[in-house]
């Protein structure tokens, strides 16, 4: 059977291997971020808030007693999408996007923008659930203002 001969190991190789090993360690964390393919989870929110904010506000009187209450949420909905472009981290290749001529936004039913509030809901929701600080708020606030719009303003 082979003998393994002992280890000499002093304070000083001990002291010297162990701060090698600290400094592999910190160096793998002074990496550069990894580039992530997948778009910001916010940026979805945005698209719905801009298009709710552009559609809503263009509420007239074929909506009946409803008008007053679709302005209002287009109004929320605008302020949510100032707020997110604040936030929102654009894929590099388009930055912020620039507003393009559009034909005139057409308000659609009640019902339909009831059930886009609530898919606009449950989407800031899962974004809430996924993100953290500030823009888990905002997403959090988001939820909460679609869920009220859909069940309380337009019931």
């Amino acid at each position: 059977m082979p003998h393994s001969a002992p280890v000499v190991l002093t304070r000083r190789h001990f002291v010297v291997a162990a701060a090698g090993v600290a400094g592999l360690a910190a160096a793998g964390g002074c990496a550069l971020p990894t580039v992530s393919d997948r778009p910001d989870p916010l940026l979805g929110l945005l698209d719905a808030a801009q298009r709710d904010a552009r559609e809503l506000a263009a509420a007239d009187a074929s909506h009946g007693e409803r008008v007053g209450a679709l302005r209002r949420i287009a109004d929320v909905r605008r302020l949510h999408a100032e707020r997110l472009t604040t936030i929102v981290e654009f894929p590099a290749d388009e930055g912020r996007p620039t507003p393009a001529s559009t034909p005139a936004p057409v308000c659609p039913p009640a019902d339909e923008v009831r059930a886009r509030l609530r898919v606009d809901a449950a989407g800031a929701t899962d974004a809430a659930a996924a993100e953290e600080g500030p823009r888990a708020e905002i997403a959090g606030a988001i939820a909460a203002a679609c869920t009220a719009a859909a069940e309380v303003e337009l019931a």
